[in-house]
């Protein structure tokens, strides 16, 4: 009951805000500017998203094959890890620029890219 009445409330705000006149002016391309800012965070968030979904796709894949490698073949952890260990910059150096890159043609490409087919370039000029 008490929920249907804040609910009736905030309905009566919105009417009235909807209802009286500003005391400013907007610019005529108010709408525009505000489904261009909206457009763009909507691509950015798509397109992290993404990202993350590739990223988990390939963190997954590797997972999986490891753990095939343990079980079906019969691989001795012991080895892997002196090998890790003794790779260890080499390793995360590859992951690194593998995870940048991947970063770059799913969401940095991609959004600059939208934001110079909107329009929304970097420079001004």
């Amino acid at each position: 009951m008490r929920k249907e009445e804040n609910f009736n409330d905030v309905e009566k705000l919105v009417d009235e805000a909807l209802i009286a006149e500003p005391g400013f002016l907007l610019s005529d391309s108010f709408a525009d500017l505000v489904a261009q800012k909206v457009s763009r965070k909507f691509a950015w968030q798509q397109y992290l998203h993404e990202f993350l979904i590739y990223l988990g796709v390939f963190v997954g894949a590797g997972v999986v094959w490891a753990a095939m490698s343990f079980i079906f073949f019969g691989a001795d952890w012991h080895v892997w890890l002196d090998f890790a260990v003794s790779n260890a910059a080499i390793i995360l150096g590859i992951n690194i620029i593998v995870v940048f890159v991947l970063f770059a043609d799913r969401v940095l490409l991609r959004y600059f890219l939208f934001r110079a087919e909107t329009g929304n370039g970097l420079s001004k000029y």
